[in-house]
């Protein structure tokens, strides 16, 4: 059991994160806007998040390195600090140079937090069962907090972009001071005595070091794990720019379609996946899932009027909500004894590749018509479904199904 110290730290824990997931989403609705201010191309909205998705794949491994020698909550003050500077940066931008920096070095420092805030919570000495429920409510309050802060944001955003940034610049400032000195670490925690090297932060080493239990079953499981992840990282991230193209959207509008968006996945969580868990193969239900996921994306790409896209787009984040928790129960179901769990790191692996590759596509053929990478995205999750069902096959002649 927890006391009351522990406790105590916890629910400051818990304010901070949820004060980080409220202000990390105030730039997001106002970034099409100011992009088109200072007359950047539309393709650099999906080139800047895949430099922020290449600076976290390229950090995660430092951070780790760092949060286990100074102190998780450390570690996690230094990502809020960090990612104040690089809002900073990013607002100061006159042209794409400082765009692409900004979000760069967002990535970095971002990465900090959500690999030892995540730490934080699994070293604590409790039982499995209150940790998995610590980790549970971390995973609720990130989907829903995030989704309000993108309305927060969209609503501040109207009165000026600048002021979106300055509120997340303000707010992840003062979250990271409140960090440093009222966040203690818990009583287990030990310092790490290694020094950093090279090889201990390169994000290679343990890829390269994992291929090693590779096979067909593993193999098809990560191709359909990559294309998955491309048509969602490059969907979700270029839409908010595909409204404000096609139908002008205010940041404040697509603030609160983001929040709709959150209390959706919020209900289908705590409903539909419990089901599915529950009453159904998770395999299987994968693979139906990410197809309906893919007809979603085609229904809306070919709708005539601004409410057909809308529902139609919420009927993907819907699915996208289902399946997402759906691909890492079935990874699970990959990772054999022989493994000993590194089929995670090479399925975090190809989801940050994909990350990277989808919003970086859409950027390249946005400005020649947004429509051919929206189909791309959704033809992908058909595909990424039949990869899917090729896997679930495999997985029942090997017995794990």
């Amino acid at each position: 059991m927890l006391n009351t110290v522990k406790k105590y730290h916890l629910a400051l824990f818990y304010v901070i994160y949820i004060c980080f997931c409220l202000a990390s989403n105030f730039v997001h609705p106002v970034t099409p806007a100011f992009l088109q201010l200072i007359n950047c191309s539309n393709s650099m909205f999906g080139f800047a998040y895949s430099a922020m998705a290449l600076g976290q794949f390229l950090t995660s491994a430092l951070w780790g390195k760092v949060g286990d020698k100074i102190g998780y909550s450390k570690a996690i003050a230094l990502g809020f600090f960090g990612y104040a500077f690089s809002a900073l940066v990013f607002s100061m931008a006159k042209g794409p140079t400082l765009v692409i920096a900004g979000r760069f070095i967002a990535g970095c420092v971002v990465s900090s937090i959500q690999v030892n805030s995540m730490a934080y919570l699994t070293s604590i000495d409790a039982p499995m069962e209150e940790r998995n429920s610590l980790l549970v409510l971390y995973a609720s309050l990130q989907s829903i907090c995030s989704a309000f802060g993108f309305l927060v944001g969209g609503l501040i955003g109207d009165f000026s972009v600048y002021y979106s940034f300055y509120a997340q610049i303000a707010a992840l400032t003062v979250t990271g001071i409140i960090t440093l000195v009222f966040i203690h670490e818990h009583s287990a925690f030990k310092k790490s005595e290694d020094k950093l090297t090279l090889k201990d932060v390169n994000p290679f080493t343990s890829i390269i070091q994992s291929t090693k239990i590779l096979n067909v079953v593993v193999a098809v499981f990560l191709v359909s794990t990559l294309v998955t992840w491309f048509a969602s990282a490059g969907f979700d991230q270029n839409f908010n720019y595909y409204l404000r193209a096609k139908f002008n959207f205010a940041p404040s509008s697509s603030g609160m379609f983001k929040a709709a968006v959150g209390l959706i996945s919020l209900t289908v969580n705590m409903t539909i996946n419990m089901w599915i868990v529950k009453k159904t193969n998770v395999s299987k239900s994968l693979c139906a899932v990410v197809a309906l996921a893919g007809v979603s994306i085609l229904a809306m790409v070919f709708s005539q009027t601004q409410t057909q896209v809308m529902v139609f787009a919420l009927m993907y984040y819907a699915f996208y909500a289902i399946y997402l928790p759906l691909q890492q129960a079935v990874m699970l179901k990959n990772d054999d004894k022989s493994s000993k769990g590194a089929v995670s790191g090479l399925f975090n692996a190809a989801k940050s590749f994909g990350m990277m590759a989808g919003p970086l596509f859409a950027g390249l053929v946005f400005d020649i018509n947004p429509d051919y990478a929206f189909m791309t995205f959704g033809a992908g999750l058909i595909i990424g479904a039949i990869i899917c069902y090729v896997n679930y096959k495999m997985l029942v002649k090997k017995g794990n199904e």
